[in-house]
Order: C-alpha cells, then structure tokens, then sequence
C-alpha cells in the first residue's frame, strides 16, 4: 500500500529534519541486508545507546555522524549507522573485533580492486570461501575475530598465489 500511495504521489512531503529517530525513507529502502537496531551489547550484555560519534571520537566526523554505543563502563563497543538511517553497519565490535575487521577489510579490498573483480564478485568468492551460503550474509562488518581472522588468510592466500 505504501508502494502504491507514493508511486501515486499522495504521501506528504518531509517536514521533519533527518534524524536516526526520522530516518530517510529512501536511504532506508537502499540498504540491502538490514541488521535490526541493537539493544544489547554482544560482548558485556550491557544496553546499548544511540549517540553522536563525537562521543566515541572526541568530534564528530563525517556526514552522519551516528552510533551505536554499548553504555558498559568497561566496554569500548559500537558500530556505525548507514548514512540517513537507523540501520547499524555492523555489529557492535569492541577493540579487538575492530582490528581484526581494519585487517580483513585492507587485505580483502585488493582482491578486487586490482585483480579486475567486481566488488560483488569478490564478495561472492568470499562468501564460497568460507562457506557462507547466502552472498548476502558476507560482509566484514558483521564478522567477529575468528572469521576475519580466516578472511585474511584467504585473501593472502589469493594475493599470492601465482
């Protein structure tokens, strides 16, 4: 139905800013494999908050400057929202998850961006690589130490075969 009211140009015009809480109907609809909006930290259990990144960074940065973060005194996690929506990036990560993703993600990124791959092919040998079935489950963000930990040898493996 909402298909149907927009395609016939009856839903009303934004008024409201762009907020997480007001995300952006498009922006949202662009996102392929939405994770839900988390509410416990994977790593302590603890809630988790939404919050400007100048609260993680000690500034803000970027265009959309949001996060979710874990509120555990002892706990370092959060992840990042795709821009204009309330959609996480990834996972939490805490600083050992973030590593291993940095690490997996600079060493998968040469695959195809010299090897004359596409992005979505080298995601998809990814994906057979490690036994993930749906290429629309495989994404570095939603990994955790392990499984970064074998993207990196996969993809060394890759790079250096003759």
């Amino acid at each position: 139905m909402y298909e149907a009211m927009k395609k016939s140009g009856v839903l009303p015009k934004r008024t409201a800013p762009i907020t997480p809480s007001n995300p952006s109907r498009k922006a949202t609809a662009r996102v392929r494999n939405p994770l839900p909006i988390p509410t416990i930290c994977p790593h302590c259990k603890s809630a988790v908050e939404l919050v400007n990144n100048s609260e993680i960074y000690g500034r803000e940065y970027g265009e959309w400057p949001w996060a979710y973060r874990c509120e555990g005194d002892d706990c370092d996690s959060y992840v990042g929202l795709h821009p204009f929506t309330n959609i996480p990036l990834g996972t939490l990560a805490n600083e050992d998850v973030r590593d291993a993703r940095k690490k997996a993600k600079n060493i998968f990124n040469p695959i195809w961006q010299s090897r004359g791959m596409t992005r979505s092919a080298a995601y998809a040998w990814l994906a057979e690589a490690l036994g993930i079935q749906d290429v629309n489950e495989c994404h570095i963000g939603w990994f955790d130490v392990e499984t970064c930990e074998r993207v990196f040898a996969l993809c060394n493996d890759k790079l250096h075969a003759v």
